[in-house]
């Protein structure tokens, strides 16, 4: 990320952060011949709450996406949307109704994969100095 000028990701996640989502959160490594080349993590509420909400109804049950990543080399070839299409899936098996999450607004590449693929602006907000897209897509 930082390659790409966002600078947001400067500070790798440490060890403790890692841990702390493996035991609160859901976090998924896709794997292509042994290798990751992805990873992204759930969980049934946000990281950080967002004040005010921006959601169509904040109180239906959801799935909160966040560190959707994709090997630098291998973007573009699918494997987001690939992760994009298995988190809808999980939303659906958990009965959740809209699968929620925030994107540098300046990473206009990942809002434009979230866009393909039905996720809809509902707002912005900032946290850690940067500004965020927050993004829904609903779950019929």
């Amino acid at each position: 990320m930082a390659e790409q000028g966002f600078r947001n990701w400067l500070s790798p996640i440490t060890a403790e952060q890692f841990v702390d989502d493996i035991g609160t959160r859901e976090v998924y490594v896709v794997l292509d011949k042994g290798s990751a080349v992805g990873t992204f993590t759930i969980g049934a509420t946000a990281r950080r709450p967002y004040s005010p909400e921006p959601w169509l109804d904040p109180g239906a049950p959801a799935l909160y996406l966040s560190r959707l990543a994709v090997e630098p080399a291998l973007q573009g070839g699918g494997i987001g949307g690939w992760c994009l299409e298995q988190i809808e899936r999980l939303a659906r098996e958990r009965g959740a109704r809209a699968v929620r999450c925030d994107v540098l607004t300046a990473n206009t590449r990942l809002r434009r994969l979230y866009e393909r693929f039905g996720y809809e602006p509902r707002g912005e907000r900032a946290h850690g100095g940067w500004g965020f897209t927050c993004y829904e897509r609903l779950i019929d």
